[in-house]
């Protein structure tokens, strides 16, 4: 039986939302691998949604478009925040329109640095459910991505080896030089 525990860095799939959806065991490993966009977000406060406009604009101030297929890094700093007690504990979130921009960009993967794509207490899963509608799969929790000084590189999310909706994943960014 698969528990999930939610805690730590993290991959959902399609059945963490969905009944019937695909599991993480039904994506082959090598589709955790992909080229990667780090969009910097770090303007957002806790509790503040990111929208559309927010992504098109970290994506102009960055120099790069999204690509079909790659992974999306969304860079709050709300984990570097953590230790610091004088920082709300809501952090900021995919708005429903931001999930929709990004589904229209078909990456295969969405993840950010803050313990859910979508906010604190809210109803149901609207980012989650926009993007894994289409099977874009969403890491949460990821760290040290204020040590990633390039805009595009190499990433790799590797889930265990485990059947059930969601996974622990030690997530790798490969940089050039």
């Amino acid at each position: 039986m698969f528990r999930d525990t939610h805690v730590g860095t993290r991959i959902e799939a399609p059945a963490y939302v969905f009944s019937g959806g695909k599991g993480i065991d039904q994506f082959g490993l090598d589709s955790f691998m992909a080229e990667a966009v780090l969009l910097d977000l770090r303007n957002k406060k806790a509790g503040e949604p990111i929208d559309d406009e927010d992504l098109e604009a970290a994506e102009e101030r960055a120099g790069l478009a999204l690509r079909e297929g790659e992974t999306v890094i969304l860079h709050t700093g709300w984990s570097s925040s953590l230790s610091d007690m004088s920082v709300p504990a809501r952090h900021p979130y995919l708005s429903e329109n931001g999930a929709e921009f990004l589904e229209f960009k078909r990456p295969f993967m969405v993840g950010i640095d803050a313990p859910s794509l979508d906010p604190d207490g809210g109803k149901g899963y609207p980012a989650h459910s926009i993007l894994m509608r289409a099977e874009i799969l969403v890491l949460e929790d990821l760290c040290n991505l204020e040590k990633i000084q390039q805009s595009r590189f190499r990433f790799m999310a590797l889930p265990l080896k485990i059947r059930g909706p969601t996974s622990h994943v030690r997530a790798v960014a490969i940089l050039e030089g």
